[in-house]
């Protein structure tokens, strides 16, 4: 199924009055700084364990009342966030995110970076 255009885009226009038009061209003249864009700011900063428990506390709160069969949590070895579905009627994990498997994974490759740190040292 293709979604066919309707007919030609056309993009939103506000009205602008002369003294904003004078204000804006006195304001590009000038010399700005960009701004930081918030990749650049989400890479400089890791969130703390608090505002991840947090974080998972507000989307559990939030999905409460729609999504009853997702469990969201913090595997305590990895620091990773996980989401799991669950199935309503029998309590059974249907599909996690991230799978046991790649759990288990990071945990193995932590320990193994581990070590390569204490054999440079």
């Amino acid at each position: 199924m293709a979604i066919q255009p309707v007919g030609p885009y056309v993009p939103p226009t506000t009205p602008v009055s002369p003294a904003t038009a004078v204000s804006r061209e006195a304001s590009t003249n000038q010399a700005e700084e960009p701004a930081p864009k918030a990749a650049e700011l989400a890479a400089n900063t890791q969130p703390s364990r608090e505002q991840l428990d947090k974080a998972v506390g507000e989307v559990k709160k939030a999905l409460a009342p729609v999504a009853r069969n997702l469990q969201f949590s913090i595997d305590d070895e990895t620091g990773r966030s996980v989401v799991r579905v669950i199935d309503a009627s029998t309590n059974e994990v249907i599909r996690q995110f991230p799978s046991e498997e790649l759990l288990a994974i990071t945990r193995s490759i932590d320990k193994l970076s581990g070590l390569f740190v204490k054999q440079k040292a």
